[in-house]
């Protein structure tokens, strides 16, 4: 029998990333960031055929063979295209905290996650006892409820304007629409018009 390492240790031989040792071709993998865009290409400036949120599955088909970052999926729906690998796992999102002790879902787990509710640092009750101990703790909470402020005030929108600007992977969207890519501006230098 195969060890998690041993099947690990075969993928990093095989030069494939973790991911591909971890699933057979046809398997299920999850999302696990929101607003993942499943593009047309293993590019992140082609156009998305759909936009899935944390916790829904695709079959994954395996690495493309000229870019292993990008990852060929069938979304559900029957939809095609490709993920960026850091935004699928393996494993389930863990949904223990929108389910009641009897194992009823009490909550849509992508609405929670896209609620923000997901990173509050400080329950009430974690709150109250810091605000209740000496020393530096009501320092504490102050500093990061100041922190959890600032991180609700950032849009996903703005997140996206700074991925652009700052020219990285635009791999997740601002929304949970399916946006056709903008067209590309010319090279400095082109001769040709940018089409409006």
């Amino acid at each position: 029998m195969r060890t998690r390492a041993g099947m690990v240790a075969v993928a990093l031989a095989l030069g494939l990333p973790g991911l591909a040792g971890a699933v057979k071709v046809g398997g299920t993998l999850y999302v696990k960031a929101k607003n993942t865009r499943v593009m047309v290409s293993p590019s992140p400036t082609d156009n998305a055929v759909v936009i899935l949120q944390p916790g829904d599955t695709v079959k994954w088909e395996g690495a493309d063979a000229t870019n292993k970052q990008w990852h060929r999926v069938e979304a559900p729906g029957g939809k095609k295209g490709f993920v960026f690998q850091t935004n699928l796992s393996t494993t389930r999102p863990n949904m223990e905290i929108v389910v009641d002790p009897n194992g009823k879902q009490t909550m849509d787990p992508k609405k929670f996650v896209a609620s923000g509710a997901a990173v509050k640092a400080l329950s009430p009750g974690a709150e109250k006892y810091g605000n209740g101990k000496k020393g530096d703790y009501a320092k504490a909470v102050s500093d990061i409820k100041a922190v959890e402020a600032l991180a609700k005030a950032v849009s996903t929108e703005a997140i996206a304007a700074h991925v652009e600007e700052a020219g990285l992977f635009p791999v997740v969207g601002p929304t949970e629409k399916v946006a056709q890519a903008a067209p590309q501006a010319p090279a400095k230098g082109s001769k040709k018009k940018a089409v409006k």
